[in-house]
């Protein structure tokens, strides 16, 4: 008997020893299928499977799943969600229990949680974070009560505001917008260039997590004398309309207000038609001078009807997380390259990772090799280091900088990785593989390295000065892509070939410093600022101005270069166009295919050459430096007909006078910069008249107006008169746009006008005018 009581005491005591459960990791459920790529943390990646971006779930409920081990049996699960605790039954299995518990709502925060066994031992406490966000953000326009609006509100008094309920994900990013359901860009909404009357304005808006909605406002613009008024005073102070112009348009509204109403209101948009440049702001005054004489009149204008409607919308994709796999192998290949990114410590661009496994696709599909030298992707990279030596380098075709970001991508006495105790000069292997005909592909941040390196600089084309900013709701792993429109300048590379002449793209935009790549390398595409800069909710940065070069390529140092400075947005990474865009650019860049990538340096630099081993003599040389400076000069400001002209000058003389076989290089190059500044004067606009004056004869104290005008960059005007009996033109004070109005006078019969008008290429002088007065 004692030894049974000892016996049965002892099996207890063993199943309770007093020690906690052993607690899981939990997991949140549902598991989307592919893992959401959310950057990197301590030099691994991060993903995640929540529902949406970012590691949100959007729908209501969410999952906790619960598991841990115990020696005997774990009980219960103790579950503590914004300071309420509540304890969920385990499911026994052996000395394993597991256990599911629903949180539900929105909420951004963290979730203890800890098991507790039979005799009541507890575990330490463990906690995940849980973000669900159910709701889209909301539009709101404060600035159109009751749907109405005066025709001369200015855009930011009535821009959409955005929230996104708390305690969601932020951000809340107008990605799409219609204008009485026309796209366009996300710019704040100028009402004068919409008539008077019934509107749409709707705005597709998305948060961090990926909810969006659409909201549609139907509004009515209202007009009236002081809106007119207020829409003169702005042409005028824009530039567009001239002061003695806008003077006389305001003279007409304030007789509008103290006299006859219609008969100065009729007058006033008969002026403005002919005093107004054409388009919105000529149609602005006109037709709202309209609208007041038939209101004037009794019409009966139609009630509308406002309001906003909400509808669905489409919000930010998920990031797909895939990382590039084993070195790219076929049977017979016809080149290689070398993918690389960053060097630890550097910032990481996301799309890297997707980036490097779509070009390893290309390799497959399109018979080249492809390896990786990536410090985290370290078991499908090269051994060693590839840029140890020139030799090393050499049996690449092409090098890839997919965004290789930093100062240190490149150093001259780097650790070898086969010699102990030995350096290896980085740079000096670059340089050495370039000169003897390699090729460098820049991947956007690839710009943005080694800013402490001219040749580099040099090589890729441009210097990374920054970028601007969204407001969070366009993508997680782009918090630098705004909307903006993308013009291919040169669609004769194979690169660029396959694009429309224009393109909308959301993608992170760089501006540049120092190192402009107009100056030096050959662009093929370009952004228009205009369809992003001051958008609703985006900061576009430190912006170039009229010209955005944005990918380009050069003939550089003996070997070839290639920059596509976008594809920070994973999904232009996953777009066919941009995958053939860098497709073409590698080949080109491996000396696989032919592409026009002369510059008027490259031909300078042929010339100095030439002189230097005695083929170009000095005459020749100053023939054909004159000619390429002039050319370049003109290429500048975009005189691109000049700029061909003078390079016909240099294919001309180079052809005449370097013939055979070792003067092939230049003459190719000749020929393609000729045909280069062939496809811009193509396309240029050339500053010309569109009209000019013509003689008139009025009435004395009628109002004489002359017109002429004119398109090309930035036209600038200048009106002339020369008085009858002189024998020179004089400058009329303030007569600075196309057209020019006069009170006819008997003195001032026989007077002639013209007009100088001028871009940055040049000037040109209209044909006079006669007034005869009556």
């Amino acid at each position: 008997m004692p030894a049974l009581l000892l016996g049965t005491p002892g099996v207890a005591f063993a199943a309770e020893s007093g020690a906690p459960p052993v607690l899981d990791v939990a997991t949140l459920s549902p598991v989307h299928p592919v893992p959401n790529y959310n950057g990197v943390a301590n030099n691994a990646y991060v993903t995640s499977t929540s529902t949406g971006p970012g590691g949100w779930f959007t729908g209501n409920d969410v999952t906790l799943n619960l598991s841990a081990t115990d020696d005997d049996a774990v009980n219960l699960f103790r579950v503590t969600v914004a300071g309420s605790t509540v304890e969920v039954p385990a499911v026994r299995n052996g000395n394993r229990g597991t256990a599911t518990h629903v949180i539900s709502g929105d909420r951004n925060g963290s979730v203890s949680y800890v098991a507790v066994d039979a005799a009541g031992n507890a575990s330490a406490s463990r906690s995940i974070t849980v973000r669900i966000d159910t709701k889209p953000p909301v539009a709101a326009w404060p600035g159109i009560p009751n749907g109405k609006v005066a025709h001369s509100a200015l855009p930011a008094a009535i821009n959409p505001t955005r929230t996104d309920p708390t305690p969601g994900a932020g951000g809340a990013a107008v990605r799409d917008m219609w204008i009485d359901g026309v796209w366009t860009y996300p710019l704040p909404l100028d009402l004068a260039t919409l008539s008077v009357g019934e509107h749409t304005w709707a705005v597709n808006i998305g948060d961090s997590a990926g909810n969006a909605a659409k909201y549609t406002l139907t509004f009515e613009i209202t007009t009236s004398v002081a809106d007119l008024r207020a829409l003169v005073q702005r042409y005028v102070t824009a530039g567009k309309v001239s002061v003695p112009n806008g003077d006389r348009l305001l003279a007409l509204l304030a007789e509008a207000e103290s006299g006859d109403a219609e008969a100065a209101l009729v007058k006033f948009g008969a002026l403005a038609a002919k005093v107004t440049p054409a388009g919105y702001m000529r149609d602005s005054l006109v037709k709202d001078a309209a609208y007041l004489v038939e209101e004037l009149q009794g019409v009966d204008h139609p009630d509308v009807v406002t309001g906003i409607a909400v509808s669905a919308g489409k919000g930010m994709e998920r990031y797909p997380f895939r990382a590039p796999g084993e070195a790219v192998r076929n049977n017979r290949p016809k080149f290689k390259i070398l993918l690389f990114g960053n060097r630890p410590g550097a910032f990481r661009h996301e799309h890297i990772p997707l980036t490097m496994a779509m070009i390893q696709d290309l390799g497959r599909e399109n018979s080249f090799d492809v390896d990786v030298y990536d410090y985290l992707s370290p078991e499908v990279s090269v051994a060693g280091n590839p840029f140890e030596s020139a030799e090393r380098l050499s049996q690449y075709d092409a090098l890839v900088g997919v965004s290789s970001v930093g100062n240190d991508v490149f150093v001259t006495n780097r650790p070898s990785t086969t010699t102990p105790g030995a350096t290896v000069d980085e740079q000096a292997a670059l340089q050495t593989y370039i000169r003897n005909g390699g090729g460098f592909v820049a991947i956007h941040g690839a710009t943005d390295s080694m800013h402490n390196w001219d040749w580099y600089k040099n090589l890729v084309g441009g210097e990374f000065d920054n970028h601007g900013s969204n407001a969070g709701g366009i993508q997680n792993t782009c918090g630098g892509c705004v909307i903006g429109e993308l013009v291919t300048e040169d669609d004769t590379h194979p690169a660029t070939r396959h694009f429309a002449k224009k393109m909308t793209v959301m993608d992170e935009l760089y501006n540049w410093r120092g190192f402009l790549p107009r100056e030096k390398v050959h662009v093929l595409q370009t952004l228009t600022e205009s369809t992003y800069v001051n958008g609703i909710g985006n900061s576009a940065g430190r912006i170039e101005g009229a010209d955005h070069p944005i990918s380009w390529c050069t003939n550089y140092d003996g070997g070839r270069s290639f920059t596509q400075a976008l594809l920070h947005n994973w999904q232009n990474t996953a777009d066919p166009i941009f995958q053939k865009n860098i497709l073409e650019g590698i080949k080109w860049a491996a000396g696989q295919s032919s592409g026009n990538c002369s510059t008027h340096l490259e031909m300078r630099g042929l010339v100095a050459a030439g002189v230097a081993d005695g083929s170009v003599d000095a005459g020749l040389a100053a023939t054909l430096n004159g000619a390429i400076d002039a050319s370049y000069n003109a290429y500048l400001i975009k005189d691109y007909v000049k700029a061909m002209e003078q390079a016909k000058v240099v294919r001309r003389e180079v052809k005449a006078n370097l013939p055979g076989p070792d003067n092939t290089p230049i003459r190719e190059r000749a020929k393609e910069l000729a045909e280069w500044m062939k496809v811009l004067a193509d396309d240029a606009v050339v500053l010309r008249f569109q009209s000019e004056p013509v003689p008139a004869t009025h009435r004395a104290g009628d109002d004489a107006v002359f017109a002429a005008p004119a398109e090309g960059q930035n036209v600038a005007y200048q009106w002339q008169v020369k008085a009858p009996g002189a024998a020179d033109w004089a400058d009329v004070p303030g007569q600075t746009s196309f057209a020019i109005a006069v009170t006819a006078t008997p003195e001032l019969a026989g007077s002639e006008y013209r007009v100088r008008a001028s871009d940055p290429t040049g000037a040109i002088v209209s044909r006079s005018a006669v007034l005869r007065v009556n």
